[in-house]
C-alpha cells in the first residue's frame, strides 16, 4: 500500500508504504490511520486509488490470488466511509502509467504505452493526459504469443494460467516457476536474451495496435540481471520494418510511487 496526501492539489506531500495486510479488514483499518496521519485534521475532498482486478463498476475486486480476502469486497464503499469523502479506482497499472506519462518519462509525449513487467505484466495507453477510452480495461500481459504452446513446452505441466500469453513467460513469477529461483538469481545471459526477444515481439504487438510515440517499460524485471531496454531497442528495429520507424522506447522513472503520480494528475481533473 503506497499512500500520500497533497494539499495543493499539485504536488504529494510524504508518502508512506506499507505491507498489505491479507485481512480484508485489517487493510481498511490500516488505510484509515494512515490517511489520517497524512492529512492531519484537514477534510478529504476526493481520494484516487489503483488496485489490480478490478470488477466493471471499479468498486471491488473481482479476485486476486495474492489477496484472496479482499476479493468481492465492498472496498470502494469502505474507503468512502473512512475517508467521508469520494473514491474513485481504477486499475493499478493504469494509474502508474497516467503518472509516467504526466510527470515521468512520457512527458512531451502525446501518446503514450506503458507496460509494467514484474511479478506480473499490466499496461495503459494514455492519449493527451488521459487513460484513454475503454470497455474493459487494458490487459497487454495476456496477448497470445505463444498460440500452439511451442515455446516451453515444459511449461505446459505446471497447468500455468493464461499459457501461450505474455504474462506466462516474461513475469517474474513465470521466470521463478521455470528456475525455482527468484529473477535476480538468474545470471544466465542467454535467458534475459530470450526474455528480451520475447518483450520486444510483445512491444511490436502494441506498437502496431496501439500506435503510440512512446512505450515505457517499467517493474522490477527491469533490474540487474533483468531486461536490457537497449537490447529491446535493438530488437525492435529489426523486427519492426513494416513502420518506417520505431516509437522511443524508455524506462520509466518515477519508480514505487509513478501510481501516486497517476492518482494526483486523475484527481486534479475531478475537483478543477
Amino acid at each position: 500500500m503506497r499512500l500520500a496526501a497533497s494539499s495543493d492539489g499539485e504536488t504529494l506531500g510524504d508518502t508512506q508504504i506499507v505491507s498489505t495486510p491479507q485481512n480484508f479488514e485489517e487493510g481498511i483499518n490500516l488505510f484509515k490511520k494512515i490517511s489520517e496521519e497524512l492529512t492531519g485534521a484537514e477534510k478529504i475532498k476526493a481520494c484516487v486509488g489503483g488496485i489490480r482486478r478490478l470488477d466493471p463498476s471499479k468498486s471491488k475486486l473481482v479476485f486476486d490470488f495474492r489477496l484472496p480476502d479482499w476479493s468481492q469486497k465492498p472496498l470502494k464503499q469502505k474507503l468512502e466511509e473512512v475517508t467521508h469523502s469520494n473514491v474513485y479506482l481504477e486499475n493499478d497499472a493504469a494509474l502508474v502509467g497516467l503518472g509516467e506519462a504526466t510527470s515521468g518519462a512520457g512527458q512531451g509525449f502525446r501518446i503514450v504505452a506503458y507496460l509494467t513487467i514484474s511479478t506480473g505484466v499490466g499496461g495503459v495507453r494514455i492519449v493527451d493526459g488521459k487513460i484513454d477510452e475503454n470497455r474493459n480495461g487494458f490487459e497487454p500481459g495476456h496477448q497470445v504469443i505463444d498460440m500452439d504452446w511451442s515455446k516451453f513446452p515444459n511449461l505446459k505441466s505446471l497447468e500455468e494460467e493464461g499459457y501461450g500469453q505474455l504474462e506466462a513467460y516474461i513475469s517474474g513469477s513465470s521466470l521463478e516457476k521455470r528456475f525455482s529461483k527468484k529473477p535476480n538469481e538468474i545470471d544466465d545471459e542467454k535467458v534475459w536474451q530470450e526474455i528480451e526477444m520475447i518483450t520486444s515481439y510483445a512491444l511490436k504487438n502494441i506498437t502496431l495496435l496501439w500506435s503510440p510515440d512512446v512505450v515505457i517499460l517499467g517493474g522490477g524485471m527491469l533490474g540487474s540481471p533483468g531486461i536490457s531496454i537497449d537490447e529491446v531497442k535493438k530488437n525492435m528495429t529489426d523486427i519492426l520494418t513494416i513502420l518506417p520507424n520505431i516509437p522511443e522506447i524508455k524506462k520509466a522513472e518515477l519508480g514505487d510511487i509513478g501510481g501516486l503520480h497517476g492518482a494526483l494528475h486523475y484527481l486534479t481533473k475531478i475537483i478543477s
